[in-house]
């Protein structure tokens, strides 16, 4: 007896030997996945499906991918090569055209699929100014003026820092001080980082011509984006003091820092620093150093700043108060 075969029955037929359209993961538990891979970053590939829209995919669990189109696959080394992938993880392949062929690529040290590759490196800062004067009763003129630049790249962050103030009262000098910090970090993952940090100080009313503070450590990054940052790090430091008047000392510490900022709204800002030495050689003894200022954007790329720098140390110099704080109004000027 012959089969009747039908035009319909020949298109089923021809349907169902055709391989599934889309994308095709396999993952090493043997699961088929189908869909369209749109992104691959920070250990999660992406995919978009007809039954549940996004599915995301831990990158490890991938034992074979290949996609119809072309994708920007982005290595550690930041070449992008762009073409269909197809492969086991351990033999990928991207067909980055006719010219160059199929490239072999190791599906670990694929830094993304179809990300935007960070931008180049730039410099963010800030420039603030303040100054008072007045005549009369009293003659008192004050000035400060300083400026932070940060430089950040994915593996690590430049931080610089600089900070002077001046002021007089009927013609008698009352404060003249520098400070001075200069911070590398390099990022051993997208949280942890090591450090090392130099600072320097200035001041004649404490009773210091040089100030030194120099150490390494290790700091974790909680939040860093636009709205918010937070950070926590500890090391440790070589502390030397250059006195004017005392004897010179040096001695080891250990070294606790805090960073926090927040954008209270789209015009104003709040940021504190901390940071606190306590004596790995004396007990008990410690100085430390707190940075906080409140900024308000008045136009473009211009705002007003109030600070506070509040700097404590448990055994000064002799005739030397433990506590200092100074508290300005400054133009800022940010890039």
């Amino acid at each position: 007896m012959k089969t009747k075969i039908t035009p319909l029955l020949l298109c089923l037929s021809l349907v169902g030997a055709l391989p599934a359209a889309g994308d095709q993961i396999v993952l090493k538990n043997g699961d088929h996945i189908t869909g369209t891979v749109i992104s691959a970053e920070k250990g999660l590939l992406t995919l978009k499906t007809d039954y549940a829209e996004k599915i995301e995919l831990k990158t490890d669990a991938v034992q074979r991918i290949e996609t119809e189109q072309p994708v920007d696959v982005r290595l550690e080394g930041g070449e992008i090569l762009t073409g269909p992938l197809q492969g086991d993880v351990d033999a990928l392949q991207v067909t980055a055209g006719d010219a160059r062929g199929a490239a072999e690529v190791e599906w670990a040290k694929i830094a993304s699929i179809n990300v935007e590759p960070p931008p180049p490196w730039t410099w963010d800062g800030k420039v603030f100014l303040g100054a008072f004067e007045q005549s009369g009763n009293t003659d008192r003129t004050s000035v400060n003026f300083g400026a932070e630049a940060t430089r950040r790249s994915l593996k690590d962050r430049y931080n610089l820092s600089f900070l002077y103030n001046y002021a007089e009262e009927d013609g008698e000098l009352t404060t003249r001080d520098i400070y001075g910090a200069l911070k590398y970090d390099y990022f051993f993952t997208e949280k942890f980082y090591g450090y090392l940090s130099v600072e320097l100080l200035k001041d004649k009313f404490k009773d210091l011509n040089l100030r030194t503070i120099v150490g390494p450590g290790i700091g974790y990054q909680v939040w860093e984006d636009d709205i918010k940052a937070l950070a926590f790090e500890a090391g440790v430091a070589y502390f030397s003091e250059d006195r004017i008047d005392s004897e010179d000392d040096q001695w080891m510490t250990g070294r606790l820092g805090m960073k926090f900022r927040y954008k209270l709204s789209d015009y104003a800002t709040f940021s504190n620093n901390f940071t606190i030495y306590p004596s790995l050689e004396q007990g008990g003894e410690f100085t430390s150093r707190n940075e906080a200022d409140l900024t308000t954007t008045i136009a473009g790329p211009w705002s007003l700043r109030l600070a506070n720098v509040w700097e404590h140390d448990s055994d000064p110099a002799e005739e030397v108060k433990k506590d200092d704080s100074k508290t300005s109004l400054n133009l800022q000027y940010s890039f």
